[in-house]
């Protein structure tokens, strides 16, 4: 199992790290990519509770929500991409996080 997530992480990483562009279809891209690492965090904690309570507390601690919509309002360019890009930088950081614990156990 814990290669398993390993890679399925690795993949999810490369999805997220190739959103470059704030953009309606990227926009839309990152509101999937949220939904699988949310998929996957499940995962991770009936894999190991202990290790994957911080990630999962961090993680909803800066996910607002809004930023990972694919209805994000693509008019108000400075607020949205700003929080369109602290988004794929949260959710980045969390599936490198996640990827580390699961190379430590």
């Amino acid at each position: 199992m814990k290669n398993q997530l390993l890679q399925e992480l690795s993949v999810l990483h490369e999805k997220v790290a190739a959103i470059k562009v704030y953009d309606r279809e990227n926009a839309s891209l990152l509101g999937k990519y949220t939904q699988e690492f949310e998929a996957l965090l499940t995962r991770l904690l009936t894999f190991n509770t202990e290790s994957f309570k911080s990630i999962v507390a961090d993680y909803h601690k800066n996910t607002t929500g809004e930023a990972y919509t694919s209805a994000t309002d693509l008019h108000d360019d400075t607020d949205n991409s700003n929080g369109f890009y602290a988004s794929v930088a949260n959710l980045n950081n969390n599936i490198n996080d996640s990827i580390e614990i699961v190379n430590g156990l």
